[in-house]
């Protein structure tokens, strides 16, 4: 299949600076509640879910080639001067022969096709799966120092596309590699017979921090805080989370005692 295969759908010369950042919130003393750009984002219809630096703009649209007609549906956030976020997915035409014995031939001219229909250069690629799920992540260069970082899947004959443009790749490394690490199928077919738990997203820990917080369970606090630093999106939102759970940690020690009025969010009738 040599075939320049259609991906004109997420590469952009997005003008891409700095990176996520998690708000806080003071008081006396010093509690802060960590909030994060990231949000839970799911596609019934495309069975799949990630975790996006904000709500994404949908896109839906049919791509002729000389293989068929493939109908694309694209979902992106740009956060601007900094990168493009893009997933999307497409169903193969039944007439094309994929099965598990040319998989990877087919995974090879998607990922050239999709270089060349971007106006970028293939630097890279290596096989990945996403439980059995075979994959392929890929590294694309283009003009201005920008790159492209992704990962193709391939669900029985529907591929996946999971893809980040930037200029900041340097500040941006952790970012991304949560990002690419974070899709996941709704309907686990990626392991079959062996549903992957569900990891809560950020905001969800961070309603049980505020909860374990306004309650005073110190000890509950720093268990929600070690799991929000290991998804921390940047390495300032880990540091600021870091030296949150310092001042958890001594309220913990010290056994304190503080009137809620004096907690964010946590006043009665508030």
């Amino acid at each position: 299949m040599n075939k320049k295969i259609f991906f004109l759908f997420f590469v952009t010369p997005f003008v891409l600076s700095g990176y996520p950042a998690i708000k806080v919130v003071g008081a006396n003393p010093s509690i802060l509640i960590a909030q994060s750009i990231w949000k839970p984002f799911s596609s019934k219809e495309g069975g799949f879910s990630l975790l996006m630096p904000g709500t994404p703009t949908q896109e839906k649209k049919t791509t002729k080639t000389e293989v068929g007609s493939f109908p694309i549906n694209i979902f992106s956030v740009v956060r601007e001067k900094e990168a493009g976020y893009s997933v999307g997915y497409l169903d193969f035409p039944q007439n094309i022969p994929l099965n598990s014995r040319n998989t990877n031939q087919y995974l090879s001219a998607i990922a050239t096709g999709f270089a060349q229909g971007a106006g970028g250069k293939l630097v890279s690629q290596r096989n990945i799966t996403l439980g059995n799920l075979p994959g392929r992540e890929i590294r694309l260069q283009f003009e201005q120092g920008i790159i492209g970082k992704g990962r193709l899947y391939l669900s029985n004959k529907r591929l996946y596309v999971v893809m980040v443009v930037t200029d900041k790749e340097k500040s941006l490394t952790k970012s991304i590699q949560g990002y690419l690490n974070s899709f996941q199928l709704l309907n686990n077919s990626a392991a079959p017979g062996k549903p992957t738990p569900r990891k809560p997203s950020i905001d969800e820990l961070n309603a049980d921090l505020k909860q374990a917080v306004c309650s005073q369970n110190w000890s509950q606090a720093l268990k929600v805080i070690d799991q929000m630093i290991k998804l921390a999106p940047s390495p300032e939102a880990r540091n600021q989370l870091v030296t949150y759970r310092s001042q958890i940690q001594g309220l913990a020690n010290s056994g304190s005692k503080i009137p809620p009025e004096s907690l964010p969010g946590c006043a009665t009738g508030k």
